[in-house]
């Protein structure tokens, strides 16, 4: 053994991942410290909190449970033979990994990985559920603002902040929707598709005296052979789960909103919505770990343009972290310990 064994199989430190957290700190602090004091009150904000009583407790803790509950579904629809119970260790435990480290999803998806092999699933089936999965919920989160618009269209409350995301949303589905199809029609169509997005790629990198490489083709010829039988047999199914998973995070939203006292004749329904929606999308920006400071600056400040007070929106905003971030994180904790419990007795019962 030589004296450098010892460093043998230690991971090169990374200043991109150390800059990366820097700046995920930073702009949290710039958030929840320097901006959101300015125009709203925290300690209002907890006046506001300390005055729910018993029943609004139990309402916003029911609809919260019913909302991790449904992260449960699409997994269920894009891969047959998921139990309930391990789907929502699975998810549980991922959600937490996801919101508690910058870049965490990358952590999360390989937690992922391992709890399924160990449920029993193989390598295919896990890609083809991930990426499934993933693109649905982008494809949600894309199509929230554009049903925003659409309700407030009916009641002349159209913002031109919902207006751009609306038409961006729009934009990017039907971008997407029709890459998807060219992905799982054909083979042959993949290819094309993958190869001219090499070009594109490879004429980027000539100018940074990269080699050209054929990556994206090769990545999406495996993706339509890996998730051509989802989405051609389960589509509908995934759909249906994931639109019910987005409206348990709506309806939790709104009983929050309405507990604490801001009132229909202060906030629509269907502005509450779009505040949600905005919230949702900028959150899908993987900058900050579970989109914490971004989507809640949407959150607070579409709220306090559609006419809530901004103590009354922080408020909200804090209560719907409690319940999506905070306690999902605890959650997430108990649930691999309990991944760790039925690993352990997998062991112990092959070796007997």
């Amino acid at each position: 053994m030589t004296k450098d064994s010892p460093k043998q199989g230690r991971r090169p430190f990374s200043w991109q991942k150390l800059l990366g957290g820097a700046a995920s700190l930073a702009l949290l602090i710039l958030i929840f410290v320097g901006l959101i004091p300015r125009f709203s009150s925290y300690s209002g904000a907890w006046t506001h909190v300390t005055r729910l009583d018993i029943w609004s407790w139990v309402a916003i803790a029911t609809a919260a449970v019913v909302n991790q509950i449904s992260g449960v579904w699409p997994y269920q629809a894009a891969m047959p033979g998921l139990r309930f119970g391990h789907g929502l260790v699975q998810v549980e435990t991922a959600t937490a990994i996801a919101s508690a480290v910058p870049a965490g999803g990358a952590v999360a998806i390989g937690m992922t990985y391992t709890m399924f092999s160990s449920f029993g699933f193989t390598d295919v089936a896990i890609s083809a559920c991930v990426i499934t999965t993933g693109i649905w919920n982008i494809g949600a989160k894309l199509a929230l603002p554009v049903v925003a618009v659409a309700l407030l269209a009916l009641t002349g409350h159209v913002t031109a902040r919902v207006d751009e995301a609306a038409l961006t949303g729009v934009g990017a589905i039907v971008v997407a929707g029709m890459a998807l199809w060219l992905i799982i029609r054909s083979k042959s169509s993949a290819h094309r598709l993958g190869q001219l997005a090499d070009r594109v790629i490879n004429w980027v990198l000539h100018f940074f005296k990269r080699p050209a490489a054929d990556r994206v083709e090769r990545s999406l010829v495996h993706f339509g052979a890996e998730t051509a039988h989802i989405v051609r047999r389960r589509a509908w199914f995934l759909t249906g789960a994931s639109l019910v998973n987005q409206a348990a995070g709506f309806v939790l939203v709104l009983i929050i909103v309405r507990a604490i006292g801001i009132t229909s004749g202060q906030v629509t329904v269907e502005a509450v919505f779009t505040s949600f929606a905005l919230s949702r999308l900028a959150g899908a920006i993987p900058i900050t770990p579970g989109g914490l400071g971004t989507s809640d600056a949407a959150f607070i400040s579409t709220m306090a343009t559609f006419g809530a007070s901004s103590t009354h929106a922080l408020t909200a905003d804090l209560v719907w972290r409690l319940t999506t971030y905070l306690l999902p994180m605890l959650g997430g904790i108990v649930t691999y310990l309990i991944w760790l419990r039925w690993q352990s007795r997998s062991t112990t019962r092959l070796k007997h």
